[in-house]
C-alpha cells in the first residue's frame, strides 16, 4: 500500500453507499470521513426490533453496522469497501430502538488483510457493541493479486 487514494469527502461517500439498497434501508448517513476512521449515523426503523415487547434491536442489525462501519473505515487507506474475511462482534447492553452512531477505525491496513473495527452507541452515547474484523485488502490492490 504505497500510495493512498485520494480520501472522499462525506457527500461523495454517502453516494457511494446509498447505491446499495441494503446501506439505504439502514438509514445511514455519514457523518464524517478521516483517513483512518468513519462515522455514520443510522435513522431507526420498526423492522430492526427484535422483541416488540422491549423494542429493542435485532443483534443482526448491529452486527450489519459493525461490518459495514469497519470495512469503510478501510477507505482513507485502500479506497473502498472490501469483503469481510472474518468478523467478531461483542453485544455490550440492550439497544433500544433509536438512532444509532456508528464508528469505525482502521487498526491495520494490510496488502492482502487489513483489520478493522468499529462501536455502535446511542442517543445518549452508551456503548451498545463493538467489533473487529479482517477485511480482503488485496481485492482493492491489484498488484498484490496479480491483477490488471
Amino acid at each position: 500500500m504505497t500510495d493512498r487514494p485520494a480520501l472522499p469527502t462525506a457527500a461523495e461517500l454517502q453516494q457511494t453507499l446509498l447505491a446499495s439498497p441494503y446501506h439505504r434501508w439502514l438509514g445511514l448517513e455519514v457523518v464524517e470521513v478521516h483517513r483512518d476512521r468513519i462515522e455514520l449515523r443510522a435513522a431507526p426503523r420498526d423492522e430492526w426490533v427484535g422483541d416488540p415487547r422491549t423494542r429493542t434491536i435485532h443483534g443482526g442489525v448491529l452486527a450489519g453496522l459493525l461490518d459495514l462501519a469497519a470495512d469503510w473505515a478501510l477507505v482513507g487507506a485502500i479506497g473502498t469497501g472490501v469483503p469481510t474475511v472474518d468478523l467478531t462482534i461483542n453485544y455490550l447492553r440492550a439497544a433500544i430502538l433509536g438512532p444509532l452512531h456508528v464508528t469505525g477505525k482502521l487498526v491495520r491496513p494490510g496488502r492482502q488483510v487489513s483489520v478493522a473495527e468499529a462501536e455502535v452507541r446511542d442517543d445518549g452515547g452508551r456503548l451498545l457493541a463493538v467489533g473487529r474484523g479482517s477485511f480482503l485488502s488485496a481485492v482493492a490492490d491489484p498488484d498484490a493479486t496479480g491483477g490488471t
